[in-house]
């Protein structure tokens, strides 16, 4: 009798360790979480700069409608320079097909180069039919584009609002968050310094 009660209280002490250890990790957690910054998107330093007119271009989309970049427009235009060989940018074709039909006050345009069967290949599979979807490498050569996928946001003023390389959902979310915070990427946001506390003299 004796040797089962201490055996209980012995449990509810290892249990009681245990709920503190468990409790003392959570909140570990929750401090990291506070201090990791959320990751945006990558911008690669070259082309015009953020917050500058955008340069003017105009390509024919495979419908044979001309598309005008970096023009004033009704619209917000969400450019996304994609490839039919580049998975991550098949990854994200959904979440931008969401993103055209939610707003109306957003056109967004893909941007490719490259074999038109295979282009052809790749509308048909995301259902990309009826979409401002631009063959040309023109496009490409004029906003500087390295590496894909990439973005670039331009306003209704054709002013280069937000740009970078997408590797995720997040980071083409981060375009929409820099458009409002007026920064060029969040890490720019997050790291500008505080506007200093001035004391009545």
């Amino acid at each position: 009798m004796t040797a089962l009660l201490i055996s209980n209280i012995l449990l509810w002490c290892l249990l009681i360790a245990l709920a503190l250890v468990v409790f003392g990790l959570i909140r570990q957690i929750g401090v990291l979480h506070a201090r990791i910054a959320p990751a945006g998107a990558l911008m690669v330093d070259k082309g015009v700069a953020v917050n500058q007119p955008a340069p003017q271009v105009t390509a024919e989309d495979l419908l044979g409608r001309p598309v005008n970049f970096g023009y004033a427009n009704d619209r917000t235009q969400l450019l996304f320079f994609l490839s039919p060989t580049c998975p991550i940018c098949k990854s994200l074709l959904p979440a931008l097909r969401a993103i055209d039909k939610a707003r109306d006050d957003l056109e967004v345009v893909y941007i490719s180069d490259g074999e038109p069967e295979q282009q052809r290949k790749l509308i048909k599979e995301f259902g990309l039919e009826g979409t401002r979807y631009v063959v040309s490498p023109q496009v490409g050569m004029t906003y500087q584009i390295g590496k894909l996928p990439y973005a670039v946001m331009i306003d209704r003023q054709g002013v280069l609002k937000a740009k970078g390389l997408v590797n995720s959902r997040e980071h083409l979310d981060s375009l929409f968050e820099t458009e409002h915070l007026g920064a060029a990427t969040l890490q720019e946001y997050l790291n500008k310094p505080s506007p200093s506390m001035h004391t009545p003299s």
